[in-house]
């Protein structure tokens, strides 16, 4: 899969009109960027903070009162589903596609073709879900509603809902209750 991008004005709220969908009162930072702005989804009063990445791929859907905070990265080439009132802490990256490490094949961009290959897959944050800050989220997993991600934790394993992980491996270390 190929990715060209064409456009350069993806930037604060100039991108709005360009956007798949776009609910109301959506807050766009100015130092907010957007690839393939015409395949992401907005909730309405959802907000992308300044210095936000979102390469959205095969698709990036976001829904109302979410809120990505300064320094999250989208990423990956695959599909982000992000439910309703979910806050991504400062710094998380969420990945949709991991390169293959299969024999005789290299993990970097932009070599000849037939020597890379990405693994597109996606992954999907429930309702009233909270990830804190420096985590990192694997394609290929779901993170359930009301789940808590703790601080500088790798998430590469399904997340049950109302449960909170942590760590490096994340690891359940307690649970919610649901309201």
């Amino acid at each position: 899969m190929v990715f060209d991008i064409a456009d350069t004005d993806l930037m604060g709220e100039k991108v709005k009109a360009k956007l798949k969908r776009c609910g109301e009162n959506v807050r766009i930072y100015p130092l907010a960027k957007l690839a393939y702005p015409h395949v992401i989804e907005l909730g309405s009063y959802c907000r992308i903070r300044d210095f936000v990445f979102i390469f959205a791929g095969q698709g990036v859907v976001i829904g109302d009162y979410s809120d990505l905070q300064p320094g999250s990265v989208i990423w990956g080439g695959g599909t982000t589903i992000i439910g309703h009132r979910v806050s991504i802490g400062p710094g998380t990256v969420l990945l949709s596609a991991v390169y293959s490490h299969e024999k005789g094949l290299k993990m970097v961009d932009g070599l000849p073709e037939g020597s890379s290959k990405a693994l597109y897959g996606k992954l999907v944050i429930g309702d009233d879900v909270y990830i804190g800050a420096n985590s990192t989220l694997m394609p290929e997993i779901t993170v359930g509603e009301g789940a808590i991600v703790g601080a500088g934790s790798f998430v590469n394993k399904n997340v049950e809902p109302w449960t909170i992980v942590a760590g490096s491996p994340a690891r359940k270390i307690g649970s919610r209750e649901k309201e």
